[in-house]
């Protein structure tokens, strides 16, 4: 009897430990994405519907009954594009991905403000997007597919003037160079100074409209700019752009 409820004790715990252990790589495999946040959404309705039966509170537990109802079917509706492109991702292998360690980051931004400064001083014009949490899907289907190894020589051979790939913008996730050509949104602020070019007013509207950190390199007067947040920080030395990126990439790494 005891070697049963051992047995049973160390099933439980198991089961346990699988079951978060899958919860947690489906928020990896989510994270970035609006199915992410809906997620999200109905594990604290389910929270809070077990704490409503604890306390009795039958009207408000059946009130969240019917809103867990219809959140799966609002996902099921509305997320369609994410489901598909996860069931991809899954039939590749891809949802056990492994974050690159900070090292790894650190020398892929060592790499990027290379490159950055030899084009500023060559005058020859860059937009390269660094990728946080949330996903630049749209932006990368607009481009052309790279996934290749991040160094600043291939960085700056794609943004040489004669080259077929230079038009546009590159994503950059993690230590890969994910795409080139992409077409980022233009601001329509207002505020910006007009004399601003399309690569910058490109810059600042993804950084809009996303999480990332886009790096900018004027063609014009071979300076280094960074937009964060819809915010543009001009005139940027390397080792300011290196300290900015390292503040921002490595701090929860």
């Amino acid at each position: 009897m005891d070697l049963i409820i051992r047995f049973l004790n160390w099933k439980t715990i198991s089961e346990i430990i699988i079951l978060w252990a899958v919860i947690y790589q489906i928020f990896l495999f989510l994270q970035g994405t609006k199915a992410a946040y809906l997620l999200r959404g109905i594990i604290i309705l389910l929270i809070s519907f077990l704490v409503f039966q604890k306390l009795g509170l039958f009207v408000l537990s059946w009130l969240f009954t019917k809103l867990f109802a219809f959140f799966v079917i609002l996902m099921l509706i509305t997320l369609q594009p994410e489901l598909r492109e996860g069931l991809i991702r899954l039939g590749r292998g891809h949802i056990f991905y492994m974050e690159p360690k900070k090292e790894e980051i650190e020398n892929a931004i060592r790499e990027i403000v290379a490159a950055s400064g030899a084009m500023a001083r060559k005058r020859i014009g860059a937009l390269i997007a660094i990728r946080r949490e949330l996903s630049l899907k749209n932006v990368i289907e607009s481009g052309v597919t790279l996934q290749a190894d991040l160094s600043g020589e291939l960085l700056q051979n794609i943004f040489y003037p004669s080259a077929p790939l230079h038009d546009g913008g590159v994503v950059v996730e993690g230590t890969r160079l994910i795409a080139s050509a992409c077409l980022f949104p233009l601001s329509e602020n207002p505020q910006l100074e007009r004399t601003l070019g399309m690569r910058h007013r490109a810059g600042v509207g993804l950084s809009e409209n996303s999480d990332a950190l886009v790096v900018i390199v004027s063609e014009e007067t071979g300076s280094i700019s960074l937009a964060i947040n819809g915010q543009l920080t001009r005139n940027l030395s390397p080792n300011d752009l290196l300290t900015i990126l390292k503040g921002q990439l490595t701090k929860t790494a």
